[in-house]
């Protein structure tokens, strides 16, 4: 099998709608001179069926049928054993790519071969730039204490000035593929939430930076797969006591627990 400059990977599940306007922003940005495979992961029960018909020519695509929701990381692990791209971007079905965004993003690790990470920044449907999209650290601490300073004062977030961060958000992560084997890939413990910050700061221990590319903005929908808020938090929930424990100690895991307790029965019982 020929191998493949870049790997676009997509984990769909109850986003078809989404998927085919996804697909097709990538049909209009695949970069000029490199080769590009797309693979979508799919979780839900139905096939995809053709799902990628009508793309134009270089647009070489193929389903990995799951046909049940097995999670994020998961599902992308399953579709990197099937895929040949040096790197790796992982993306989410809700979003949409501009021209140019993949050579610029793919640029980010000619500048330095200790990159073994990028993202660019999510932007909402008015043009701001979405929270979670990178950030630093997470710690018991961080956790406990929230967010006291607000991103856009600590980094620059216009020009092409290309910054390194702790973490880039799995919605649009690219990988370099030595990396990605490097760590071991996604940790299928975690079902959803926090497997992104935890590639990087694995990807950190063995020498390698994650970097984000403020010039290459991909818009997103965010969350669209969830029935329910109370759903979403419960995944939350979950992979950020598995991420604590992981890296803390069961101790820092059991006292956030308790101190996030008011905000979990608010979330959990109280949300639809």
């Amino acid at each position: 099998m020929k191998n493949m400059d870049l790997t676009i990977q997509i984990v769909n599940f109850r986003s078809r709608h989404y998927l085919k306007e996804c697909l097709f922003s990538i049909g209009k940005s695949l970069p000029a001179g490199f080769d590009t495979e797309i693979i979508v992961i799919n979780n839900d029960e139905e096939p995809l069926g053709d799902i990628f018909s009508g793309y134009g020519d270089g647009f070489f695509g193929h389903a990995v049928e799951i046909n049940e929701n097995i999670g994020f990381g998961k599902a992308h692990n399953a579709g990197f054993r099937q895929s040949r791209g040096k790197y790796i971007l992982f993306l989410n079905p809700d979003t949409k790519i501009a021209p140019l965004s993949l050579e610029k993003l793919l640029g980010a690790f000619a500048k330095d071969e200790n990159v073994g990470v990028a993202g660019p920044l999510l932007v909402d449907s008015s043009g701001e730039v979405q929270a979670d999209c990178f950030g630093t650290n997470r710690t018991p601490l961080s956790t406990i204490g929230g967010k006291i300073f607000s991103r856009k004062k600590m980094v620059p977030l216009a020009g092409d000035e290309i910054f390194e961060t702790d973490w880039v958000s799995g919605g649009a992560m690219m990988v370099r593929r030595d990396v990605f084997e490097g760590v071991g890939g996604f940790d299928e413990n975690y079902f959803m939430y926090f497997e992104d910050v935890d590639l990087c700061s694995g990807a950190k221990k063995i020498g390698q930076r994650t970097v984000v590319h403020p010039a290459v903005r991909i818009f997103h929908e965010s969350g669209r797969s969830f029935e329910s808020e109370r759903e979403k938090k419960k995944y939350y929930y979950a992979s950020q006591e598995y991420f604590l424990r992981k890296h803390f100690g069961r101790g820092w895991a059991w006292l956030v627990k308790i101190l996030r307790l008011p905000y979990y029965i608010k979330n959990i019982y109280f949300s639809r």
